[in-house]
């Protein structure tokens, strides 16, 4: 069910200057879903910037990994099933993606994301 991961996604306070850092470190492009959120893909791996809020300050624990799953409603009810919780979506992205956060039964985040044509695209450099 869990195929790969899709996206490391960083709570941050100022996601212009936390992604132009990580676009040097791994020389990749620094690019943007919207006006909340920028993203670096570089060497097979996307590193997102979303603005820190009350659900995700940041900080210690403030990162999620996406896992890219071909049903996103089943996923999430399969993760359900076994403890975890919703925490954030499902929604549509810009890119026509759909993603969501669970909490598990430890507390930790696990995001999913169903992509579409157009994010894979996008994402990978279209």
């Amino acid at each position: 069910m869990l195929r790969r991961i899709e996206s490391i996604v960083r709570f941050v306070p100022d996601i212009e200057a936390a992604a132009a850092w990580y676009a040097e470190l791994l020389g990749g492009s620094l690019r943007h879903e919207n006006p909340r959120y920028a993203f670096v893909h570089a060497d097979g791996i996307t590193l997102g910037f979303h603005p820190a809020d009350a659900k995700c300050p940041g900080g210690v624990g403030g990162t999620t990994v996406y896992w890219e799953v071909p049903d996103i409603d089943a996923a999430i009810r399969h993760l359900e099933a076994r403890g975890a919780v919703r925490h954030r979506g499902p929604i549509t992205t810009d890119f026509g993606a759909r993603a969501a956060m669970l909490l598990d039964p430890f507390g930790c985040t696990i995001g999913l994301n169903q992509g579409s044509a157009r994010s894979r695209d996008l994402i990978q450099g279209g």
